[in-house]
């Protein structure tokens, strides 16, 4: 029954130092270069939304409540603002398209979740909504529309991991909601968007 103990020994210390080994293998937990309390990342793109093109600038706060070696979930506080940059051409039945400035601001909260994958890959979604403050001036005689509104929006981030900052292509879609039906700025506010994206989470 002795003779076994030092077999036992040897066999558990073989084990122990192959797990050490395979532990040290194991890629270095992420740890963010920046503190909480700034930016962690920025969308630059554009949206559509009836005929009108605006400008996508989304900067981003991002507080991880999950965090394992290659994924991450974090709370998401979002400030954008928009401005115009084409309208539609005049068209009979359509006073919207009478436009001929417009933007929309908006701070949103949600959440996100971030992978990183072993190659290099980085992918993530996103979920946010708060108030859309949008305006915009008309001819034809029409009078300026100032509104608030809800917007939800989601996007999908697929890039690559360059050390510390994930960059790539980025696209979304926003669902205006809680607006005045006789509002002509309506129209053109939040819709599909498309842009780059860096994170530094």
């Amino acid at each position: 029954m002795h003779r076994s103990l030092p077999v036992f020994l040897v066999v558990v210390l073989g084990l122990a130092s192959s797990a050490g080994a395979q532990e040290s293998r194991r890629p270095p937990e992420h740890r963010s270069p920046t503190p909480a309390w700034a930016p962690r990342g920025v969308f630059l793109g554009a949206s559509l939304q009836d005929g009108v093109l605006s400008s996508q600038t989304k900067v981003q706060w991002q507080f991880t409540f999950y965090q394992d070696r290659k994924d991450a979930f974090a709370l998401l506080l979002e400030g954008s603002v928009s401005w115009g940059l084409a309208f539609p051409d005049p068209e009979s039945g359509k006073p919207q398209n009478a436009v001929r400035s417009f933007y929309q601001h908006s701070p949103q909260v949600g959440v996100g979740y971030r992978n990183h994958l072993p190659g290099g890959f980085h992918w993530a979604f996103q979920v946010t909504g708060g108030p859309v403050f949008y305006g915009a001036n008309f001819n034809e005689g029409l009078e300026p529309d100032r509104r608030v509104a809800g917007v939800i929006e989601g996007r999908v981030h697929l890039g690559y991991q360059f050390g510390a900052v994930a960059a790539g292509l980025a696209v979304g879609y926003g669902e205006p909601f809680g607006y005045k039906r006789r509002s002509l700025g309506r129209f053109f506010v939040s819709g599909p968007m498309i842009g780059l994206f860096m994170d530094w989470r």
